[in-house]
């Protein structure tokens, strides 16, 4: 190493000449045959394995999450980049969007931002429950925008009636996030008229595990990415001609009407024309 080269350290992993580390497990004796998709997922985004039984309950998460449908906006535009005859690209553009966005997997980590502060307001834990639902209706009226709610064109999130039955089978809807975010969900109902959907559902789960809202929003992105590819791969074997050019039909100028300098019209000169006209 060169001197005075800044060291930069890596948990990640080492390649070995017969085996490889990947955070610190080794990848063929350790994690091959032992380790599921969902689990290395989760590994490579926590830094740490979780148990079989959180694995399994990301799988079904990844499936309840499935609603691919083109014309979602983040999706949308995986298909008009990936128009353009490569997959890849479209793929990068979808994962690009999605950090902070209002609509998507990162309404995950939003929604379980609004549990945790919940919970620490809540006086004497999520074990009183009538400090519980006093400072559940008090959190609700404050809010502006409670994340996590809203079943746009339909009475409820059909995802999360699947999930709920999911982590009800894997005996997890009794633990403390998940309980809180059904005392929530009764308040918004009565008080906003709003459903939950599976966002908020999903982020109680994973707090439950263990995780912090930083690190669920890596995470569920990951959960919804067989979409973004599903849309990618497509959309480049296509590469329809419609997508990559907007028809002159559907363009019309809004702005002032071009007005011609006095200039031109005395000496004709086009450049005048453009130079001048706006």
């Amino acid at each position: 190493m060169i001197e005075g080269t800044p060291t930069l350290r890596t948990r990640s992993a080492h390649w070995g000449y017969e085996e490889h580390r990947y955070f610190g497990h080794a990848v063929f004796a350790e994690l091959r045959g032992r380790e599921s998709y969902s689990g290395l997922i989760a590994l490579s985004v926590l830094g740490r394995r979780l148990s079989a039984q959180a694995c399994a309950l990301l799988d079904e998460a990844s499936v309840c999450l499935t609603l691919a449908d083109p014309r979602i906006w983040p999706l949308k535009l995986t298909r008009v980049v990936a128009a353009y005859g490569h997959s890849m690209p479209a793929v990068a553009a979808g994962l690009l969007i999605q950090e902070e966005a209002r609509i998507g997997p990162w309404t995950v980590p939003k929604a379980a931002e609004g549990l945790v502060s919940l919970r620490s307001q809540i006086e004497g834990g999520v074990d009183d429950e009538a400090s519980e639902q006093r400072t559940v209706l008090a959190y609700v009226r404050a809010q502006r925008f409670v994340w996590g709610f809203g079943t746009p064109f339909r009475k409820q999130d059909e995802r999360l009636v699947a999930f709920r039955n999911s982590v009800a089978r894997r005996e997890c809807d009794g633990l403390p996030y998940f309980r809180l975010f059904e005392v929530l969900a009764r308040t918004v109902q009565s008080e906003r008229r709003a459903s939950p959907n599976i966002a908020i559902a999903l982020a109680a789960v994973l707090l439950d595990q263990g995780l912090t809202p930083a690190e669920i929003g890596p995470l569920a992105v990951a959960l919804t990415q067989h979409m973004f590819f599903a849309h990618a791969v497509e959309g480049a074997s296509q590469a329809p001609d419609s997508l990559q050019k907007l028809p002159g039909e559907f363009v019309h100028y809004q702005g002032r009407s071009h007005r011609r300098s006095p200039r031109f019209e005395v000496s004709g000169e086009p450049w005048l024309a453009k130079k001048e006209a706006y």
